[in-house]
């Protein structure tokens, strides 16, 4: 089953004008996943609409979700970590956000978690004076979160899932000018319907082809 959670504004001018740079970001160990499979398919789509594609697959480029104490310290200095540097430089080009994960453990895996950790860093994603925290990542209009359950929807919403709260409710905090926020959720995929996905797929391509 396809759950799509949406809340989108009028398009602007800004959204409409001229084609975006949209991020990518996955992170399933395997690659012939379902996740894997949505990413090659939602790249084509994003490309067919003369989008500019950039992929941050966080297993495939050896990630290290670890924040070090040094890097710790680091976030009063403003100084960047090496091995972090593109991946900030595509948050900060991107106008679009696409994340593809699937849920373990009632949550987001720790891969991506460590993601958001060290890469959404202060005076990358946010600034704050030690009172107020002024979002800093303006340019993104768009997100789209696709998550994937080994677990029927039911079972999902009685054991929960942690991620609905931090992409609908927390992140888009950072995202001043977020205009259209959209979450698809594909449950059950341990009983195996494959003609079903399929059919959730196209559906979905048709969605994130829309500019």
């Amino acid at each position: 089953m396809l759950l799509s959670r949406s809340a989108r504004l009028p398009l602007t001018d800004a959204m409409t004008a001229s084609p975006s740079t949209c991020l990518l970001v996955t992170c399933h160990p395997e690659r012939g996943s379902l996740c894997g499979q949505i990413a090659e398919r939602a790249i084509a789509a994003l490309q067919a609409r003369n989008s500019t594609v950039v992929v941050n697959d966080l297993y495939r480029s050896d990630f290290n979700p670890v924040t070090s104490e040094r890097e710790f310290a680091s976030y009063s200095s403003g100084g960047i970590p090496e091995d972090i540097r593109g991946l900030v430089a595509d948050l900060q080009a991107a106008q679009e956000l696409i994340f593809i994960l699937p849920v373990w453990m009632f949550a987001m895996p720790a891969i991506l978690k460590g993601y958001f950790d060290r890469v959404w860093r202060p005076d990358v994603a946010f600034a704050f004076d030690g009172r107020t925290l002024r979002p800093l990542l303006n340019d993104i209009r768009r997100m789209t979160v696709i998550v994937t359950h080994g677990r029927s929807e039911a079972e999902t919403n009685a054991t929960g899932d942690g991620s609905i709260g931090f992409f609908e409710d927390s992140l888009p905090t950072l995202l001043p000018n977020l205009e259209r926020n959209e979450r698809f959720d594909f449950y059950a995929l341990d009983d195996g319907d494959t003609r079903a996905i399929e059919q959730l797929l196209t559906k979905l391509m048709q969605d994130i082809a829309e500019q």
